[in-house]
Formats: structure tokens, sequence, C-alpha cells
């Protein structure tokens, strides 16, 4: 393979993770470098995340299918009073990431995008929240994304420029988060090397989808080190999908407006009350997987409501204040489980995760988490006007 190819001495790799130069000073310098080799570049760009792509590598991306859904308590699934919470929960850490993505400038209708990521592990002890220090983890990361794959000249010729200058080229998202680097380059187009250079959109979705993966790098980096810890009987809740095989780990996806209901089970599900749930199921992609042999993608899921979509915030429908759990399927007493994860959910509703307008639908915790993230990749933006203005002094 290509990467494969120019990276085949493992030491040609780590020789590029040594000291890291400056994000900006370094893409800064390959651009100019792009340009004495006849690159022309246009100036000015966006905000990738105002775009809302919407493409977590752990999302649901298939439309549910009643008749591949397995239920696991009952069928059809239905509501179910998980019992009152008595004000405990074993969910002692949580983690989250954040990313900025943003477009600086274009080769043509080649997009140059540039993201930054963070994630980060926080526990409670005593009534108090504080960061994880997880070793072997980067804190933050930044990435230069580009199509290489799509076959256009300026592109590539940005790319070899950014490699001369020492960013480092990791053959996967996990290898890059492995390696402690602080600054990488993407292909947006390693695992889809057939789009079209002239696509704009189409390579600006690529772009985000390659950010949001080496988030979820990350974000799995740190679960599975979590998973390594001696931390007794305390489980964790993960923002979004669970993305691996994690005994005391449930993931919390907030976002429910994919059902994979129908008929009457819809309904059931946006007339649940507060404070109820419903039996478990395997989504339909989960339950596809497992069949096909993957024994790691087997999980249980069920949602629960901590507030009626009334009390969300303005402009909220019926799915707010919905959170979809996702777990490794336990091995007996499933229904009591379930039920207890469920109560030391709905334990979490207090203090409320306001301002945040989907407050309704997320614990305090990850709204904490995202908290203190957010101030470190908005560095990012700077970095982007810095270099938009490199871009425009580029062209006169």
């Amino acid at each position: 393979m290509r990467i494969l190819g120019r990276m085949s001495e493992a030491s040609v790799f780590r020789r590029r993770t040594g000291p890291e130069q400056d994000f900006s000073t370094t893409l800064a310098a390959a651009l100019k470098d792009a340009a004495r080799g006849g690159v022309r570049f246009s100036a000015g760009g966006s905000d990738l995340e105002w775009e809302r792509f919407n493409s977590h590598p752990f999302e649901e991306r298939e439309e549910g299918r009643r008749d591949a859904l397995l239920a696991f308590e009952s069928d059809p699934v239905r509501e179910r009073h998980p019992g009152k919470p008595d004000g405990v929960s074993r969910f002692a850490y949580f983690l989250d990431g954040v990313q900025t993505t943003e477009e600086i400038g274009r080769i043509g209708t080649v997009p140059v995008v540039m993201t930054t990521v963070a994630a980060a592990i926080v526990h409670r002890r005593d009534g108090r929240l504080r960061k994880l220090d997880v070793a072997g983890v980067p804190a933050l990361m930044r990435a230069l994304i580009l199509p290489h794959d799509a076959h256009d000249p300026g592109a590539r010729a940005l790319y070899a420029a950014a490699e001369s200058r020492g960013f480092p080229v990791p053959r996967s998202d996990a290898e890059a988060v492995a390696s402690g680097a602080e600054s990488v380059l993407l292909d947006s187009t390693q695992h889809e090397p057939h789009i079209d250079p002239a696509d704009y959109s189409a390579l600006k979705q690529r772009a985000y989808q390659r950010a949001s993966s080496l988030r979820a790098a990350m974000e799995v980096a740190l679960l599975e080190r979590w998973a390594e810890m001696e931390t007794g009987e305390d489980w964790i809740a993960v923002d979004g999908q669970l993305p691996v095989p994690t005994p005391n780990a449930v993931g919390l996806i907030k976002n429910a407006r994919r059902l994979f209901f129908g008929g009457e089970e819809a309904r059931m599900l946006l007339d649940l009350e507060a404070g109820r749930r419903t039996t478990a199921f395997v989504p339909p992609w989960r339950a596809e997987r497992a069949k096909a042999g993957r024994a790691e993608e087997e999980r249980a899921s069920w949602y629960v409501r901590l507030w009626p979509s009334s009390a969300a915030s303005e402009g909220a429908d019926a799915t707010s204040g919905l959170v979809r759990l996702e777990m490794d399927v336990p091995y007996s007493e499933q229904s009591a489980t379930f039920d207890e994860v469920s109560r030391w959910l709905l334990a979490e509703r207090a203090p409320l995760a306001k301002p945040d307008f989907r407050w309704a639908s997320m614990i305090y915790p990850i709204h904490y988490v995202e908290k203190i993230l957010k101030p470190t990749v908005h560095g990012g933006r700077r970095t982007r006007l810095r270099l938009e203005r490199e871009i425009s002094d580029l062209r006169t």
C-alpha cells in the first residue's frame, strides 16, 4: 500500500514524532513550498462543525428495520419501570471528546482542512469531578487533512510538502494516537480512494469524517487504558456509542432522533414517561454483525427518558429527554442489570447540564468533560485565521 511503502521502517515514524514543531508554523512553510511549486490556493474557509455532517464513526448509519431487531426481554419491545432511583449511582468515571474542524482554503475544488481534537476521562470522588491523568494518550492532537488518493495534483503536492516538512503520516488513527505525536497528516480518502476530486461537498464531508475518526481513536485509547486500571466496582459512562467491548462501561447516546421501532413500538417510545425505560433490544446493524460472527459487536441497547419532552429547551421535539444506552450483554440477570443501570442514570439527573441546550438528554458529568475540553481546542480557530492570512498572502 502507498502509506505502508513510505513508512515501512518504524524508525522513520518515530524519528518524525520527536519534539513537535508548532503546527501552524510548519503548515505555513508547507503551504509556501507548495505555492513555489506552482500550486494555486484560494483563501477563505468555513467551520465544518457548523455544517453538521454528523459523522461520528460509531453512530448508527442504517435506518431501523424491524425485521432485523432482536428483542432481549419482550417482543414487542415495551415500556418498563426500572424502579425508583435511590440517589445512588456507580458511575464514577465519565469519558467524552471534542473537536474543531475547519477549512482554511482550497486548491481548486479540494478543501484544505485542519482539525484539533481532544478527549478526557473525569473521575468523580467525594462528590468532586477531576480530570484523570492517563499515560500514553495525548491530551490534544492537530491534523492537516487532505484527499491524497483523490488524485488531484495540487492536493498531492501540498501533501508531499507537508510530509517533507515533518508531519508524521500514520497508517491508522490508532497509530497516530499511540505515537504520541501532537500533529499529523491524514489522508481523507485513505479508505475511499475513488471519490471525485471535483466533488467539493463530498471532500469536505470525508475530511470531517476523518477528523471524527481521529477523535474517536483517542476516546477508544482512553477507554482501553481505563479498562486496565484498578477501578473496583466503579463504572464508566461514555458519551456516544460504546466503541469497544468493556466491562462496567455504558455508552450514552443523547441524540435519539433515529428510532429503531415502527408502529405501536414507536408510539410507545415517544410517549415514554420520565423515569421509565424500554425493554432491551439489539439495534439492526449490531444484530447483523453478531449474526456474521463478530461477537465483539454483541450489545444490548435500550432507551431511558430522563425528562418529559415538554421540559426541554425551545425547539425540542418528542425525542428530547430520551437517552439510548448501550452495554455489553450481561451473562445473567439481564433485566435486573438493565433496571439497575437505568436507576444509576436517573440518579444523575441532578445537577442539570445547563446551559447546554441538550441538557434534557445529557448528564452533568459529561457536560463537565465537554466544558473543560472546549477551551483546549478553540486555539485551533486562531490557527485557522493565521493560516487563512498566509494563504491570502500567497495570492498577492
